[in-house]
């Protein structure tokens, strides 16, 4: 399993964030379903769907440059479907509790509960905050009694049109609420259950 990439002066790069040499421009099609069509790749592969939903298509290369401001969906998706850290990609899982660590932004709800910033683990926190300006002002810790799909930022076509252009960009869709045959998902949303403040014995490791 192909963990962060460490550059030459020993920084590491989070496993989940974009690279611009892993950028793919696959042509996409419509594609008859029973009930009516379904956005698909001219070109099917075999990780192009996940959830049921058609997923932004990327290399694992992590080619050419970081680009902090994106993740790599496939990257993305794992981290948030098996627990791991968005880091290093080990398991954010406490061995002790069976909870998860999540770091993020204020009161710990993105939207209504739910967030597309995968679990950070406890021992990478501290790195987090220190390499990230916005966690940096805005970081709470967390830990998680369990999480499930909640839906996709995506980004929305309407049917029998050529899908060439989305008529809508990174929209927040939920998996009960919309027609998941109809998008194009760049990351996958999670909702948080049991959410609490974590807490440790003495000054927390990521306060400095």
């Amino acid at each position: 399993m192909s963990r962060a990439k460490v550059s030459e002066t020993a920084f590491r790069y989070p496993y989940v964030i974009g690279w611009t040499g892993e950028t793919q421009n696959p042509p996409l099609k419509w594609v008859p379903r029973r009930g009516g069509l379904r956005l698909g790749y001219v070109v099917s592969h075999r990780d192009d769907f996940g959830n049921g939903v058609l997923r932004l298509r990327q290399s694992q290369n992590r080619g050419g440059r970081p680009d902090f401001k994106t993740v790599n969906t496939l990257r993305q998706w794992r981290c948030m479907e098996k627990r791991l850290c968005q880091v290093c990609a080990r398991s954010a899982v406490d061995r002790a509790t069976g909870r998860i660590w999540w770091l993020l932004s204020g009161d710990g709800r993105d939207g209504d509960g739910y967030t597309n910033a995968p679990p950070t683990c406890r021992g990478c926190i501290p790195e987090a905050i220190a390499q990230c300006s916005h966690l940096r002002r805005n970081a709470a810790v967390f830990t998680v009694g369990d999480c499930s799909p909640y839906g996709v930022r995506a980004d929305l076509f309407v049917p029998y049109l050529p899908p060439l252009v989305p008529f809508e960009r990174n929209a927040v869709l939920a998996f009960d609420d919309y027609d998941m045959h109809h998008v194009l998902a760049r990351e996958l949303l999670m909702r948080l259950q049991d959410v609490q403040p974590a807490v440790t014995e003495g000054d927390a490791p990521w306060a400095a």
